[in-house]
């Protein structure tokens, strides 16, 4: 038996988190089951990390498309475990220059569809005549099945669900891709591989699985179509966490035992390299700065760090600009540091972020681009990093805390099993309370805050869809993201429970003996509770 993860991006054409998994699960899986573990995935022969690998020629195929074959070559390129890319002749598929989903509308279904044939074909490549276990990473992969469904074979299909994304496609969508609509019926990609996959379906943390089905914004907006065939079948596998410890083991015991010295003297010489970094650093227009470097305070005010590729419908920079602003404008003192990698939209969509700093120049800085030589700094001498995600497959908080940064989250998905919260914030209302509950004792040693907006309100629903919608501006006249979306009673809530949590973080500050055992009071947590080789010992149990 051979096991293949299938996944439309990994760490050598990354966007998000499926790379970030990518580059960690499967070697660990291989370890854990002791299975020949392969990666199947596209060769993206636009994006830079995946033309430059070493790579042999393993074999090539035709794959009937379009009423035409189009011919496939496999390449192998040797890992944690070896990655096979399928290339196909034709360059115009696989060609996203910025991530794997940079290409245009209608395209990207296009290249899955050929993904999934070239997939099924591959194995038999690779591997002839044996049986394979495939574990199919998203909708992109799900196409796999599509591609197999009118094959008799005994491979076992298996789908994870990093997000809740789904793509329509029509029966003339799959006859052109030469897939028998006949044999895997529905509306969706993912209406349509379910029906063919084993019956336990993955998701990347317990509480998204729940939210999947429970939260209005994936049951009643994002995923409405999967309700029915998803509610009796999730089961969610917390991811492990996406960074090594930063801070020294040591430095960390002596925090735990009260003595913070060290640890602080860690911060100051990470806000120290950031600052100098700052400084050295000069604009251009593929690297802007947004802010005021000889304005920006260089005191002992504590820093905000929020970081991440802009999604428009998760991430929740708009909310995090707008709490920023509400704080600022009542005579709060702190820095915002925001390192958004712009998305779809591109710098045109973050630019409320540019009028945040233009505003606030004291406090707000802006660098729309991967500013490789500040960031880790940045994040290291933060007090906080934040996580305002409208929703949250698992997060980022894990990161915040082993670089040696405090965790504030909006009380969602993976977000609320990552953070303990301070049960005596201003920010811990109710509706936090009744999420957090399932997964902290009252009696927990806190490690953050969480907040969510109050639940109730009367439009949540229609808000939601609204949001969802993004139907702002970019780049032209009308309200832009923040704007538009500050009419909705549901964004307002959330953001202003996002300030109240910024003061709290503040006074928290201060109180240095308290922030320190939150501190390393998370990176426990963190250790003790998310892990590869758990994550990889629950896969193997079910797929094996």
């Amino acid at each position: 038996m051979n096991v293949a993860f299938v996944s439309y991006e990994t760490p050598f054409a990354p966007c998000g988190g499926i790379a970030a998994v990518m580059g960690r699960l499967p070697a660990q899986f291989q370890a854990a089951s002791r299975q020949e573990t392969v990666v199947i995935t596209p060769f993206h022969q636009r994006i830079e990390k995946t033309t430059g690998l070493t790579r042999s020629h393993e074999g090539s195929f035709g794959v009937p498309f379009g009423g035409r074959t189009v011919m496939v070559n496999i390449y192998r390129h040797d890992d944690r475990v070896p990655h096979y890319f399928l290339l196909p002749e034709d360059t115009r598929f696989f060609s996203g220059v910025r991530h794997p989903y940079d290409v245009a509308p209608g395209e990207l279904l296009r290249d899955a569809l050929f993904f999934g044939q070239a997939a099924a074909s591959a194995v038999h490549v690779i591997a002839p005549g044996q049986r394979w276990h495939l574990l199919l990473q998203d909708w992109e992969a799900a196409t796999a099945a599509l591609a197999l469904a009118d094959h008799p074979c005994t491979h076992r299909l298996f789908l994870t669900l990093h997000n809740s994304y789904d793509c329509g496609v029509s029966a003339d969508d799959l006859r052109h891709a030469g897939i028998n609509p006949q044999s895997c019926p529905g509306h969706t990609i993912l209406q349509r591989a379910l029906a063919l996959t084993e019956h336990t379906l993955f998701t990347v943390s317990e509480q998204f699985a729940l939210d999947f089905t429970n939260d209005v914004l994936q049951s009643r907006v994002i995923a409405p179509q999967l309700q029915g065939v998803v509610r009796s079948r999730l089961v969610g596998i917390d991811n492990g966490p996406f960074s090594d410890l930063a801070v020294d083991l040591e430095i960390l015991a002596e925090a735990a035992a009260g003595r913070f010295a060290r640890l602080q003297k860690w911060k100051a010489d990470n806000r120290s390299a950031f600052l100098a970094a700052l400084l050295k650093f000069q604009p251009a227009s593929e690297r802007p700065l947004w802010g005021d470097v000889d304005q920006f305070q260089r005191d002992d005010a504590p820093w905000f760090v929020m970081a991440g590729r802009d999604d428009v419908r998760q991430k929740g920079y708009d909310v995090a600009a707008r709490a920023a602003a509400g704080f600022l404008e009542l005579g709060g003192q702190a820095r915002f540091l925001f390192f958004p990698i712009p998305g779809d939209e591109g710098c045109a969509g973050l630019h409320f972020l540019e009028k945040l700093a233009q505003r606030f120049p004291q406090s707000v800085v802006v660098f729309p681009f991967l500013f490789r030589e500040g960031f880790l700094s940045a994040l290291r001498g933060a007090a906080f990093g934040v996580m305002p995600s409208l929703y949250e497959p698992f997060g980022m908080a894990n990161e915040f805390y082993l670089n040696g940064t405090v965790a504030i989250g909006r009380a969602t998905g993976g977000i609320l099993q990552q953070i303990v919260p301070l049960r005596g914030a201003a920010a811990f209302g109710e509706s936090v309370a009744v999420r957090a509950e399932r997964w902290h004792a009252p009696s927990a040693q806190p490690t953050g805050l969480l907040f969510r907006e109050r639940d109730g309100i009367a439009s949540e629903s229609a808000d939601w869809q609204a949001i969802n919608a993004a139907g702002y501006a970019v780049g032209g006249d009308g309200p832009d993201r923040v704007g538009e979306r500050s009419r909705y009673a549901l964004f307002q809530s959330m953001a202003e429970e996002l300030r109240v949590a910024l003061t709290d973080a503040v006074r928290l500050y201060r109180q240095s003996h308290i922030y320190y055992r939150m501190l390393t009071a998370g990176v426990f947590h963190i250790q003790q509770n998310f892990s590869w080789d758990r994550a990889a010992q629950e896969y193997v149990r079910h797929v094996i």
